[in-house]
């Protein structure tokens, strides 16, 4: 097995939206998340992976994208559900917003492209399949349920939503966002901790 250490020791609690087709309220609370699984392209064209490969997909404290979402995806009619204080262990959570552990997934990956350089071409989404695949073959250490990432859309989509683009200082170009779009792909669902779980009324 591939072994790359990667230590951590604390928890994570946010609360985070899923926004999946309306149905009656009953039907959902018992049921959601509902995941997004890979799908095969028509005409015989590449299988389409989901963002962060297949899992259950939630906005984190942002019930302004769970919206978005709903409206661009079910054509306005959706349902969102609230999970409140989901709580996280961080060794079991790739965070892709974190810098070690961004390293950690490079690290994995120079060592599959160094035996196959076509692999280098592969999207976010392809290699996390490859690595659970991989996992559940016990040939690469990749211990992770959550896989956390922070999503930046097409210009002609960024225009359209506000991440509260903000300056750092008066007279420079340099900004950062306050509203930025982080999105939480849970790989099994048995594994959601939370306090409550909730119908969103808008």
């Amino acid at each position: 097995m591939i072994w790359i250490r990667l230590k951590m020791s604390s928890f994570i609690v946010f609360t985070y939206q899923h926004t999946c087709k309306t149905g009656h309220d009953a039907y959902i609370l018992q049921n959601a998340p509902f995941k997004a699984v890979k799908k095969k392209s028509p005409n015989g064209g590449p299988i389409k992976i989901p963002f962060l490969g297949e899992g259950y997909y939630f906005w984190e404290e942002n019930i302004d994208a769970a919206i978005r979402w709903g409206k661009k995806h079910y054509d306005n009619k959706y349902s969102i559900v609230e999970y409140i204080d989901v709580n996280i262990l961080d060794d079991e959570l790739l965070n892709l917003t974190n810098r070690r552990n961004i390293q950690y997934f490079k690290e994995l990956q120079a060592i599959y492209i160094q035996k196959r350089p076509a692999c280098e071409k592969w999207r976010l989404g392809t290699w996390i399949e490859f690595f659970k695949k991989l996992r559940d073959q016990n040939e690469v250490n990749f211990p992770f349920k959550y896989i956390r990432a922070d999503e930046h859309l097409p210009e002609k989509e960024e225009l359209g939503y506000n991440k509260e683009k903000t300056f750092f200082a008066d007279g420079l170009p340099y900004y950062t966002f306050l509203s930025p779009l982080l999105m939480l792909c849970v790989l099994d669902k048995k594994e959601l901790k939370f306090k409550e779980k909730r119908i969103h009324k808008e």
